[in-house]
């Protein structure tokens, strides 16, 4: 359990999330890899599953017919063409067909669950190489392990972030009924879920204050700098991400 606390005095909490300072304390500069490995596995596959879960509930959602080009069909430049001898595969074939738009757009970004397999981990990467970075700049001592350490539990409150922005989309997008008209349908479903951006600016503060406390003490004790140092460091990346948020 992410949450679950021991409550003996001498090991202290079993994770950073609720008493950040005295988890990373009870590590004495050591707190375990593997543990924050497993978080940002958990965080990887809870994001690929949120990617595939929008994108099902958009094709349902917009389950409206459109008509797209053929492309079984050649074209009218090789079909209407004299020049062949015989007529090119494929122009016994309609012009057009009717296409679900859902399932279109699915299938567009289907990319997307796969590719969030892998820009996780890098994104756990790259924090640990900003963090580390910061802290050398602060005077502090840490090694990267630790400070991967750090920024792995970091990742994890932003599984709050996912839960509440798709929560609140796949109610809205389940609630909706959609025209059969392309148009109109595409304007229906942007304005059931425009306060998306209102909920989510709310929970992005929400997990940028909370993992900000986590990597404040964690990098203070990884990097043995006093805590204050350490959280104007963190305060200073997290502004700086609020900014490419709300960019």
């Amino acid at each position: 359990m992410l949450l679950g606390e021991h409550r003996g005095a001498v090991a202290g909490p079993r994770t950073p999330l609720l008493r950040p300072n005295r988890y990373f304390r009870a590590q004495d500069g050591k707190p375990p890899l593997a543990r924050a490995a497993a978080v940002v596995a958990v965080v990887t596959i809870a994001v690929a599953a949120g990617m595939a879960v929008l994108l099902d509930q958009f094709a349902a959602a917009l389950d409206t017919p459109v008509t797209v080009d053929n492309p079984a069909y050649p074209g009218d430049a090789f079909c209407e063409d004299g020049t062949f001898e015989q007529t090119p595969s494929g122009c016994d074939e309609p012009e057009t067909v009717e296409r679900n738009l859902g399932a279109m757009v699915a299938e567009e970004l289907s990319w997307l669950p796969m590719a969030s397999l892998v820009l996780v981990p890098l994104w756990w990467l790259w924090h640990t190489v900003v963090l580390y970075g910061s802290g050398k700049i602060a005077g502090g001592s840490g090694n990267l392990a630790a400070t991967a350490t750090v920024a792995g539990w970091g990742m994890a409150p932003s599984l709050l972030r996912l839960v509440v922005v798709l929560g609140f989309v796949v109610t809205q997008l389940q609630s909706v009924a959609v025209p059969a008209d392309p148009e109109n349908a595409v304007a229906v479903l942007q304005s059931a879920i425009a306060g998306v951006e209102l909920i989510g600016l709310a929970a992005v503060l929400i997990v940028g204050v909370w993992a900000g406390a986590i990597r404040a003490y964690g990098l203070a004790d990884a990097h043995e700098i006093p805590v204050p140092t350490a959280a104007t460091v963190v305060a200073a990346l997290t502004l700086v991400g609020f900014v490419f948020e709300l960019g």
